[in-house]
This record gives structure tokens, sequence and C-alpha cells, in this order.
């Protein structure tokens, strides 16, 4: 089941192609985006053999314009990411490595996800995607709610709950995700902080071995 929902939730990641503008609101753009995201694959289906790369640029030009990946990265990366905990460094040398870390882990987050899902788009077939209103207030993060209900192989549709944020510019980011009540950015947490203690507090080593697992991850997180 969670392969299955993994790799929807990811077709919207790649596919939300219209940037979050201050003239649209989130619901309306997912909306409007959904649609996008079927011919998008329809239209992958004709060239995959000959030049899957090509697929994959697409994914990641798509994706660099709607995900904060580096929010979304620090926030997995809790206080090791956190501006409280680049704020108590004593050093410019302290900083920077902190800079760098944080840089290089967006950069290996990123590309996981991207090459993992760039690979489980095409996997969709078809299946009947709504999008649904949540409470149209932002709340005190500035966060706003957006639900999608996906109908797959039971009488239940899956429900997704993407996490989007408007920026300075006005334009609207996704943050965050959760799938049937999981929080996909705690998961990730959560395997940060495991690797943490496997590697002793080596954040290096974390973000060097780093992976995409989700579907392991998730299942694991249901259990």
């Amino acid at each position: 089941m969670f392969k299955k929902i993994a790799i929807a939730v990811f077709m919207v990641f790649g596919l939300l192609s219209q940037s979050f503008a201050a003239d649209k609101g989130p619901h309306e753009v997912v909306a409007n985006t959904t649609k996008e995201l079927v011919k998008v694959i329809e239209d992958a289906r004709s060239y995959i053999d000959k030049d899957p790369q090509r697929f994959n640029d697409e994914v990641r030009r798509i994706m660099d314009d709607v995900v904060d990946f580096q929010s979304f990265a620090r926030g997995i990366m809790g206080k090791y990411g956190s501006r409280g905990y680049y704020e108590s460094l004593k050093t410019e040398a302290e900083r920077a490595q902190f800079r760098e870390r944080v840089i290089r882990f967006t950069s290996s987050f990123k590309d996981g996800l991207i090459n993992t899902y760039s690979k489980g788009l095409l996997g969709f077939n078809g299946n009947r995607i709504e999008v649904l209103p949540l409470a149209s207030d932002v709340d005190l993060s500035g966060s706003v709610g957006v639900r999608q209900d996906i109908y797959g192989d039971r009488a239940k549709p899956y429900q997704v709950v993407y996490t989007l944020r408007q920026g300075s510019d006005g334009d609207w980011k996704l943050r965050n995700v959760i799938i049937e009540g999981l929080n996909l950015g705690r998961i990730y947490q959560n395997q940060f902080n495991a690797a943490v203690q496997q590697y002793n507090g080596d954040i290096d080593q974390v973000i060097n071995n780093w992976t995409v697992a989700p579907q392991e991850v998730m299942e694991k997180a249901a259990e």
C-alpha cells in the first residue's frame, strides 16, 4: 500500500509545475497541476525507454520550482539544521561548517527524492485524484494544508495532506506531506536521528551515507 501512495505523492511533488503564485491559492494550484501531471506522465511513455534522462531532468526542473528543499531538509536535520543551533556556534569556522552541511544534505536529500520518484512516476495508471479544501485559515507557522483523495485498489481513498507556506516573494512552496496520517517529514527526521546515533554523532557521516528509503521507513512507522 505505502509504495503505491509514496509514488502517488511524489507524482504530485514532481508535477506541481505552475508556481504557487500569490494570485493563486494553494488549493487552486494543486487542483490545476494535478491535471497536468497526467499529461506529463502520458507524454513520457512515448520517450522514456529511449531517453529516461529527459524525464528525470524534467522532474528536477519542476520540483526546483515548487518544493522548498532547503527548509524541508533543515527540518529533517532537526537541531543540526536549526537557526538556534547555528546561533549557538561560537566561531565563524563552526558556522561555515554548519552552512556547508546544510547545503550538502539538501543536495543529497533532493537528489535522492528526484532519482527515486522519477522512476516511480510511470507507475501511475490513471487513478482518480480529488483535491479538497481544508480550513482556509493560515496556522501560526504561516502554513496552509491542501488535501488530496487518491482512489486506488480499495473503496476508501488514500488521503494525502500537503503543507505549503508562502515565502517573502509571494510564492507558495511545499514544505511537508502527511500520508494516511503519517508525517513524511517526521519520518525522515527519525531516520536522520537514527543515523546520528549509528554514526556516534558524526553528522558528516550521516550526510555521506544518506539514502532515501520512503517505502521501508513508512512501512516500519505504520507497524
